[in-house]
């Protein structure tokens, strides 16, 4: 007879994560954006790869909070089938969604609607193999803005979690 995934099991693996998601947005909100005062094109992809996982990784822990796992087994094995969609870790939030309203999958980005507002995160599989189909990023000049609306959400949602970790 296997045994659930034990609370403390779960309190550690969610401490893990929402710290992860602390220190890499923080990351980026206080060095590269302090230090490049306008989006650059050299480095604005690496940001993208570094925003989309640390918001697959917020995502994941709300989907951590949402279910149930027999063991650490069960819970890494969900969590690889999930992958990177986004949508598909979202419908995992069936008891709370800590704000999360929505993630619908558009073209090469998703668009995340919260109770603190909305913003678009790339498709970490698109944004890493973007070199297949020759895809060239256009800045707009407003990206930078855009990453510390997404950030402060985040850590907002990030917040929510830190009292099922701890």
């Amino acid at each position: 007879m296997s045994r659930m995934l034990h609370e403390n099991e779960r309190k550690e693996i969610l401490q893990r994560l929402v710290t992860r998601v602390s220190t890499g947005l923080m990351f980026v909100e206080l060095d590269y954006l302090p230090r490049h005062k306008t989006p650059d094109a050299a480095w604005i992809r690496n940001i993208y790869i570094l925003i989309s996982f640390y918001t697959e990784l917020l995502l994941k822990a709300i989907f951590i909070i949402n279910n149930d796992f027999e063991d650490i087994s069960d819970l890494d094995k969900k969590l690889r089938k999930l992958g990177h969609n986004l949508e598909k870790i979202g419908q995992g939030f069936k008891k709370q969604n800590f704000g999360v309203k929505s993630i619908h999958h558009r073209g090469h980005e998703y668009c995340i609607k919260t109770d603190h507002g909305s913003f678009f995160v790339n498709d970490f599989n698109d944004i890493r193999y973007d070199f297949i189909d020759g895809r060239i990023r256009t800045l707009n000049g407003n990206e930078h803005e855009l990453f510390k609306q997404q950030i402060e959400i985040m850590l907002t949602i990030n917040n929510k979690l830190k009292p099922f970790a701890w």
